[in-house]
């Protein structure tokens, strides 16, 4: 008999872990001070442990993140887009300095929105 393995949000790390750490970058130098990039990563962090990883599309992060309008455009504002790039900037900056010893890595792949986790 096969066995379907479903594939856990929080990549078996366990959600309070990863709430940890993402408080953790959010209280950092790093992201301190920098509300939308945070809002951007807090959203997509939460929304994944929530098991709604496959709804993150452009327009919903648009419309929760960014206050956009309901009838947002992603042709005409770019902002998600723009955004998500200096969100993995961010992230790899954070890594390389204070977060370099951080057991739990927080990462949004391109052509994505969903973030993953890993030791």
């Amino acid at each position: 008999m096969s066995r379907t393995v479903i594939p856990q949000p929080d990549g078996g790390l366990g959600a309070e872990a990863i709430q940890l750490q993402l408080q953790r970058m959010l209280g950092s130098s790093s992201f301190k001070r920098s509300g939308r990039i945070s809002r951007f990563l807090q959203f997509t962090v939460e929304q994944t442990l929530s098991g709604r990883a496959d709804e993150l599309k452009e327009s919903i992060i648009a419309i929760e993140v960014y206050d956009r309008p309901t009838d947002f455009n992603p042709k005409i504002d770019p902002i998600v887009r723009n955004e998500a790039r200096r969100l993995r900037a961010r992230l790899t900056s954070y890594y390389g300095t204070e977060g370099r010893t951080d057991e739990i890595v927080i990462e949004i792949a391109i052509g994505s929105y969903a973030p993953a986790f890993r030791r």
